[in-house]
């Protein structure tokens, strides 16, 4: 997927901000995860806890878990290329990605 020259997003990012939607999801989506999950991603990339929890709650619109947003096409389009997969098939996938 075309991504803006500098971002540190990627299609391993996108991916890893779907498997956080997809264990909250599988979770029921509890209190306080989201943001536990976020803070863990962001200390593995360059990205702001602000930004994947923003790109978390675009992947729930998409899911229509909430109301509608301003969804990336990258991230309508790897919802429809991996969103009926489990958190740890998205993490396997994820994996197999160049880095």
């Amino acid at each position: 997927m075309p991504y803006r020259r500098g971002s540190d997003w990627s299609d391993k990012t996108e991916l890893a901000c779907l498997a956080i939607f997809k264990k909250l999801e599988e979770k029921g989506f509890p209190r306080g995860l989201q943001i536990d999950l976020c803070r863990a991603l962001s200390k593995k990339t360059k990205l702001s806890v602000g930004s994947i929890s923003a790109k978390v709650c675009n992947y729930k619109s998409v899911a229509g878990v909430n109301s509608e947003s301003n969804a990336s096409h990258n991230t309508i389009s790897i919802y429809q290329q991996y969103g009926h997969l489990s958190s740890g098939e998205i993490e396997i996938a994820m994996n197999k990605l160049p880095s």
